[in-house]
């Protein structure tokens, strides 16, 4: 991965924030000048820029790097379940679990800033053990 695919992620999620040059270099402690020449493969970041960066737009390193999302979004789970109250989430995974299938919960950012959040239920069936006829 080069510097020009560096720098076209740092554009593309700032944008997706809705930030504007100057207001991730006020996040980052550089200048609107540099966040640009960073975008567009002028000069160098660093690794401590890097990870700064990352910090602030909430994304792993990697992404910056790869473009691609390190998430439990890659897992494959036969279902997945939105539930927003806790007690409800709690509830199914219990049936689920009682009936043979691998469950748990996660979260997902609603929206790029990461300020909303979805909780989910997924299970896995074990198709060894799975009886949903109980």
């Amino acid at each position: 991965m080069g510097l020009i695919e560096v720098g076209n992620n740092i554009r593309d999620i700032r944008q997706k924030m809705g930030l504007t040059q100057k207001e991730l270099g006020e996040k980052v402690g550089k200048s609107e000048s540099q966040i640009g020449a960073y975008e567009t493969a002028k000069v160098n970041i660093s690794v401590d820029t890097l990870f700064k960066i990352a910090s602030v737009v909430k994304v792993m390193p990697e992404e910056l790097i790869s473009g691609k999302k390190k998430s439990e979004d890659n897992k494959k789970w036969d279902a997945e379940l939105r539930i927003y109250n806790q007690d409800d989430r709690l509830a199914v995974i219990g049936i689920l679990a009682k009936n043979g299938y691998d469950v748990g919960q996660h979260k997902k950012n609603a929206n790029p800033t990461g300020k909303a959040v979805n909780y989910y239920v997924h299970a896995t069936d074990l198709k060894e053990n799975a009886d949903t006829s109980k």
